[in-house]
């Protein structure tokens, strides 16, 4: 097994380096070629002074650029911290400001949305950047580097990614993830999905999310190969790519099969190639379960669990027991990963009995960037807790009762309520803001505001919608706003969410 995540990238080139190994829409790419690209981008990052352990933050869709840019970063010995292609100006600053990264990577959208962008260096499109002292490289720059620059020393256990999530604190954590975290957590996810050299996944789901990065690595770990489609929005493409390009793969969270069912041509397309399909991200109803195996033909359907902090993946259902008797679990421990149910002494609670879901093995994170407290809580002596209750039955299979955390699950990205509260307070507009979650069809959940306007006779809604819509990311903004005189209270003076849950 590779020690180092870019070790996937390296091998596959080497076994078949004239093999495809991306397609996106007319663009082919093979091993070889996104292997020499990544060469490129290390060479360029080795000659800005890039030193190991160091941050490199990618604000970026989906692209050749992106994973070319993303094996690059760790040939160079760097931190990879990938965030949402669509963060705002104020977010992507938190994310440098956090993280230390002096070099950003950003695509052509991202680059135009972010032009005052403060950062010393930026790689990204012909464009130009408002604050004077940032050194700018273009993609025409990357190819005039050689690619030839030293390896350098790297372990298994040095820092290969930061992924960020949202927290109870209101702000984005750090996720710290080793090679060995991801080594280990790749290496797993291939074995019970059996994948191998001939498998193409479609990817729809984006790679700064790690159940998106699972597709990248798991398919250049094997010498497969990865169908990107940043076209979700219209389904049909996407339905069109995947009979076309004969993949073998497709995931999703829940509400992609909804979208998939319920508005394109799944349904009535037969997708002869498609060899298996996987869902994580929130918990699936059991009838849009129900309703997938319909529909996806003799292909198998992986119901799976994870998080963050363990790299992603921590069970899956076997798509035998889906059919046959276990719907509506989360399955068993992947192969490497401890399971256990515990009080919260951290006591092993048996059969039936409902505690928290609590994981350990060596794909379980370093800690969270920067903030020993937060890493405390989670990371114990019997493993990570995850923040989610459930129980096992007699046979060891999980099933999840609740969410312990406060956390939304927004199309299968945690956010927090307080990160959108403490956007909407700073308009200086509401006297009190609570938000919760309101369950939806496509999405899991969807944010609810209920506010107390500061002045009820000024106060103007749409300006309001318009100050927070550029705060946060569109995924975060309020779906349903509600405007109220007072909000419930707690004896002890807490805004009460369970009664506007109600």
């Amino acid at each position: 097994m590779a020690a180092l995540v870019h070790q996937f990238l390296e091998a596959s080139a080497l076994r078949f380096p004239d093999r495809v190994a991306l397609l996106h829409g007319e663009i082919t790419a093979t091993f070889g070629e996104i292997d020499t690209l990544a060469n490129r981008i290390a060479s360029l990052l080795s000659r800005i002074g890039l030193n190991r352990g160091e941050r490199v933050l990618m604000i970026m869709e989906n692209s050749l650029e992106n994973v070319a840019s993303y094996y690059g970063v760790l040939k160079a010995g760097g931190v990879c911290v990938e965030v949402p292609d669509k963060s705002t100006l104020s977010e992507a600053s938190y994310y440098i400001e956090n993280s230390g990264a002096r070099v950003c990577i950003l695509s052509k959208g991202s680059a135009q949305r972010l032009k005052d962008i403060a950062v010393p260096f930026v790689l990204a499109p012909a464009m130009t950047f408002t604050h004077k002292g940032i050194t700018t490289f273009t993609w025409d720059d990357v190819l005039q580097c050689s690619g030839d620059a030293d390896d350098p020393v790297q372990d298994e256990n040095d820092l290969a990614a930061i992924v960020y999530t949202s927290g109870s604190t209101g702000r984005p954590k750090g996720v710290m993830l080793s090679h060995k975290n991801l080594c280990t957590n790749t290496a797993s996810i291939v074995s019970y999905l059996g994948l191998d050299d001939s498998d193409r996944i479609m990817a729809v789901l984006p790679f700064y999310y790690v159940y998106g990065k699972t597709l990248l690595n798991t398919h250049f770990m094997v010498g497969g190969s990865i169908v990107i489609n940043n076209r979700f929005a219209f389904p049909n493409s996407v339905v069109k790519d995947m009979v076309d390009k004969e993949v073998t793969g497709f995931a999703g969270v829940p509400s992609t099969f909804a979208i998939l069912l319920n508005r394109s041509v799944f349904a009535k397309t037969e997708i002869q190639s498609l060899r298996y399909v996987t869902q994580a991200g929130g918990a699936m109803a059991p009838a849009l379960t129900q309703r997938v195996l319909q529909h996806i033909g003799n292909a198998s359907l992986y119901i799976m669990y994870g998080a963050t902090e363990a790299s992603a993946r921590l069970t899956y259902l076997p798509p035998e027991r889906v059919v046959s008797d276990k719907l509506g679990s989360i399955g068993i421990a992947i192969p490497g990963v401890e399971i256990t149910i515990r009080d919260n002494e951290g006591n092993p609670l048996k059969p039936f009995e409902v505690g928290n879901i609590c994981a350990a093995g060596s794909n379980i994170m370093k800690g969270y960037w920067q903030d020993r407290e937060e890493s405390e809580k989670v990371l114990k002596p019997w493993g990570l807790v995850t923040g989610d209750i459930g129980h096992m039955d007699d046979e060891g299979f999980i099933y999840l009762t609740g969410r312990k955390k406060e956390m939304l699950k927004i199309g299968g990205e945690r956010v927090s309520p307080k990160e959108i509260e403490e956007a909407i307070f700073e308009s200086g507009m509401v006297h009190e803001i609570a938000v919760i979650g309101r369950p939806d069809e496509f999405l899991s959940e969807v944010p609810a505001a209920f506010i107390v306007p500061l002045d009820e006779k000024t106060f103007d809604l749409e300006a309001l919608k318009a100050f927070t819509g550029r705060r946060l990311s569109v995924h975060k903004h309020p779906r349903d706003w509600h405007i109220l005189r007072s909000l419930p209270k707690k004896p002890s003076g807490k805004i009460d969410k369970e009664v506007l849950k109600q």
